[in-house]
Formats: C-alpha cells, structure tokens, sequence
C-alpha cells in the first residue's frame, strides 16, 4: 500500500471511529439522511430553475426545513433516552421508548426519498422514476404510519390494565 492509500484509509478510519461514537453503531443511517438531504435540496433548486420559480425566499424555506428535521430526528431520540432512562429510575421498563427517534427517522429518510423522486418526475415528467417505487414508498409509509399506531394503541390499553 502507498502512503496516498494509507493516509486516506487512517482519515476513513478516524471519520467512521468518531461517527460511531457519536451517533452509534447505525451513524450510516443519520448519514444516509444527510445525503438524502443535500441531494433533495440540490434537485429542488434544479426543479425551480426548470420551472422558472427561482426564489431566495423558497430556497431559504428549503434549508430552514432540513435543518428542522435534524432538530426533530434529535428531539426523538432524546426523549427517547430520556424516557427510557427516567423509567429505570422510577421502576418502570420504557425501553419500548427508545422506538421513537427510529420512527422519527424512518419516517424523514422516507419523506425525503419522496421529495427527492417528486423532483426528479417534474425534471423529467416522469420517464426516469418507475411508478412501482413511488408506489412502494407510499406503501412503505402507511405500514410505517400503522406500525406506529399500533404500537401508541398498544401502549394505551397496557396503561389502562395498569390503573
């Protein structure tokens, strides 16, 4: 190995080692997202440019809202945790808890997939993207939207045995 190759995979192994103790055994997804992100905002831009609807204004929106996801993506996890954690102080087992920032997280890299192919179809009216993945993500969606309700359904009806 060269000392080009070497430097490039101790810089790839210190990015991986301080982005697993950061984010965790699963830092490819939050990664995953962020790319979902950039490519999102970069294909809207493209798509205002194609339809003549160039704003600052929108752009500024568009950013503000990537930026609204990682805070939500943030705030699940962190009420997961700390549910989780103020459950093992009073006794009671939350670990069911820690679901909600991976909910959050399925839910925005679906949402953003979504974005990203909406863009892409009005860029190319609808020749490059199969209707069978657009059709599968809204699937996807609703089995997530259903698991979810179960899930808070279930969790209902457990506090209601408990009083």
């Amino acid at each position: 190995m060269n000392i080009f190759e070497t430097k490039v995979n101790y810089i790839a192994s210190i990015i991986t080692g301080i982005l697993s103790a950061i984010l965790g055994d699963f830092w490819f997804l939050f990664i995953f997202l962020l790319g979902l992100n950039i490519i999102d905002y970069i294909t809207g831009i493209m798509k205002a440019k194609h339809l003549k609807k160039e704003s600052s204004k929108k752009a500024m929106k568009g950013f503000i809202k990537k930026f609204l996801i990682w805070c939500l993506v943030a705030m699940g996890f962190g009420l997961g945790i700390t549910l989780e954690k103020i459950g093992q102080v009073i006794g009671i087992n939350l670990h069911i808890m820690l679901a909600i920032g991976w909910f959050i997280l399925v839910h925005c890299i679906i949402n953003e997939f979504r974005s990203i192919l909406e863009n892409m179809i009005e860029l190319d009216k609808g020749h490059l993207v199969p209707k069978w993945l657009i059709k599968g993500l809204e699937v996807t969606n609703k089995i997530m939207d259903k698991k979810v309700s179960n899930i808070v359904n279930n969790l209902d009806d457990n506090d209601k045995k408990d009083f």
